[in-house]
């Protein structure tokens, strides 16, 4: 040690001023092939002749001839002299073998400037004449971002190796470039061989191909052996089964054998049996051990109980811990407080990060898509199908279909049925309905009934309702309402509205409303408003807006002008304009003719008779 620190710097100089014409430049270069040898994952001293045939390429690099460089044996005696009385540049072994001074090597590797280790040195490593551990050459070309090298390196130790070491090796580097096909196939030989860890790693690859049958089958294999990881990715596997009471089990083998990341996971089943409290205290409990894991699972907490604000940044602390999926979490939250915009732009991020991963641009499609940007949702939802998310074709096809593009609504919906997506049914019934083929549509709704599809009562209650069968519409949504579907509250609403009974309406608003439901605010304030109960009706119209039912604000404009207080009456028909309400644009225009000092003299109003109709609801 003391001659590293005493000699090193010196040497270090010595070798960069060696460089300079009619300095020692060949023997910089035999200096800098052996440091690069040795960065390559050559332990051993490297024979003269390897040096002699590598040297060439870092002169060249650097000047080439115009350096003057001296001899072969010039190059050799200086590089091998004891320039402090210490040690060299070179370090002799037996047999013309030499080393770079170990501090040279790590000088380089820590550079702030690092060069890459030259092909010349990898083809010369990997050319299969070497006599050493090729395991250690791919794990240095894996730490150097160079997958290809690193596979050649275990290709050629796995020919030797009866244990499945390098086929384990080669599976990790697949595995850590997303190449998961290749992963398998390699872990699989290695675990052939042998190799319990192959099992484990096998488990977790199948976990990353959403294959749970094939995951829980080599982590039961692995965990059956007392392997901790097996243990805990087993659990997760059975826990997105909603096989609660084995993933419980299972998470407690790999608690006792002292896994931090299960005591996390035991928060995650806790979740899962609406043991919230519970999940909350742990959670806490592992803020400073896993603080990516946990910051998680509290957002989680936050977004069961809609406290978006809440949520957010504990999703940002696991972002900042490289949990890139709570970029979508986060979206997910801006989306819930109506700010579609940052909701796109947390899956825009998202995006940046994972650019093959189907999820960031199914969210994003769907964030815009709520924001009517229709082309742009259409774009991401064709990405999201392209990179394999074939939930994106029923989405795609709803979001065509509410564009009226029916033709096109009607193949996609007719190829994600192909592929057994079960919610594309209850789209094709709801377009057959739309384009008057209304038998098709209730043969279509009559099977997801028998199969326990709850939006289909409701769907069938809209067919028997364009149908003129006001009767049986009604108890179809009924049906739909008493199965949980509050949505259906808004039909039966319109529909006693339309028969003049605005007291039997208003609960089924109010269900609806509950849920969330705009379009309930926006009727439930008109009854109010018709009631004469004023205040009230202000309240649930902005209630409406605040849930994207954006004719609320002419309705609110409306009503602040008939009490004459004209600034609110204006700003809330400003509000609506900024989000395409035409009728809020004839409000604000009228306004702003007719109000004080935008009068021409003798210009009178009368409120009752001058204010503009609003347009009928589209119910």
């Amino acid at each position: 040690m003391a001659e590293y620190l005493a000699a090193g710097p010196q040497l270090y100089e010595e070798w960069r001023n060696a460089w300079a014409p009619g300095g020692h430049p060949r023997a910089a270069a035999l200096v800098a092939s052996a440091i690069d040898f040795k960065r390559a994952g050559i332990s051993k001293p490297v024979g003269v002749g390897e040096l002699l045939k590598v040297h060439e390429y870092y002169l060249q690099q650097n000047g080439g001839m115009r350096l003057r460089p001296e001899s072969f044996e010039q190059a050799i005696s200086w590089a091998t002299d004891p320039l402090h009385a210490t040690t060299s540049l070179l370090v002799p072994y037996e047999a013309g073998t030499y080393k770079a001074f170990d501090y040279l090597v790590d000088k380089v590797a820590n550079s702030e400037t690092l060069q890459e280790i030259p092909d010349i040195i990898w083809d010369e490593v990997l050319s299969g004449g070497w006599d050493f551990d090729f395991h250690t050459v791919g794990e240095y070309a894996a730490k150097t971002g160079r997958t290809d090298l690193a596979e050649r390196a275990y290709r050629i130790a796995e020919d030797s190796d009866a244990e499945g070491k390098g086929a384990f090796r080669l599976g990790y580097v697949f595995a850590a470039a997303g190449n998961y096909d290749q992963a398998e196939a390699w872990y699989e030989r290695s675990a052939n061989s042998g190799n319990v860890r192959a099992l484990v790693n096998l488990g977790y690859v199948y976990m990353q191909k959403n294959d749970s049958a094939q995951a829980e089958r080599y982590l039961g294999l692995a965990a059956q052996r007392g392997e901790e990881k097996a243990a805990f990715g087993l659990a997760i596997v059975l826990l997105h089964q909603n096989r609660i009471d084995e993933a419980d089990s299972w998470c407690l083998i790999a608690e006792e054998k002292g896994l931090k990341s299960a005591k996390v996971l035991r928060a995650d089943i806790c979740m899962a049996k609406g043991e919230i409290d519970q999940a909350e205290k742990i959670y806490r409990e592992n803020v400073t051990i896993l603080p990516g894991k946990a910051a998680a699972g509290l957002g989680l907490i936050h977004l069961r109980r809609r406290e978006y604000t809440q949520a957010i940044p504990q999703f940002q602390i696991a972002v900042r811990e490289n949990d890139h999926n709570a970029l979508l979490s986060i979206a997910y939250c801006h989306s819930g407080l109506r700010d579609h915009e940052k909701a796109q732009e947390s899956s825009k991020k998202y995006i940046a990060e994972h650019p093959d991963h189907a999820a960031g641009y199914f969210n994003l499609a769907f964030y815009l898509s709520r924001a009517n940007a229709v082309n742009e949702a259409e774009n991401a939802y064709r990405k999201a199908i392209e990179l394999g998310d074939y939930r994106s074709i029923t989405n795609l096809a709803n979001l065509l279909s509410n564009a009226e593009r029916y033709d096109e609504a009607e193949d996609l919906y007719l190829s994600a049925i192909e592929k057994q997506d079960g919610k594309a049914r209850s789209g094709l019934a709801h377009l057959y309905r739309m384009t008057g083929r209304f038998s098709a549509a209730i043969r279509m709704l009559r099977e997801l009934v028998r199969e326990g599809h709850r939006p289909a009562y409701k769907e069938m209650g809209r067919v028997q309702e364009d149908l003129g069968r006001t009767n049986l519409a009604i108890l179809w949504l009924q049906k739909a309402v008493d199965l949980g579907d509050k949505s259906a509250g808004v039909r039966l609403g319109y529909i006693y509205e339309r028969r003049g009974e605005p007291k039997k309406a208003t609960p089924y608003y109010r269900i609806a409303a509950e849920d969330g439901d705009g379009h309930a605010y926006l009727h439930l304030g008109m009854i109010f408003e018709h009631r004469g109960n004023v205040e009230k009706a202000k309240d649930l119209y902005q209630e409406a807006f605040t849930h994207d039912e954006f004719e609320a604000a002419s309705r609110l404009g409306r009503l602040y002008w008939l009490e004459g207080n004209l600034s609110q009456s204006e700003e809330w028909c400003r509000k609506g304009v900024e989000k395409g309400d035409e009728d809020a644009k004839e409000y604000l225009s009228f306004l702003l003719k007719y109000a004080p000092g935008n009068r021409s003299e003798g210009q009178r109003l009368d409120r009752g008779s001058q204010v503009p109709k609003l347009r009928a609801l589209d119910q």
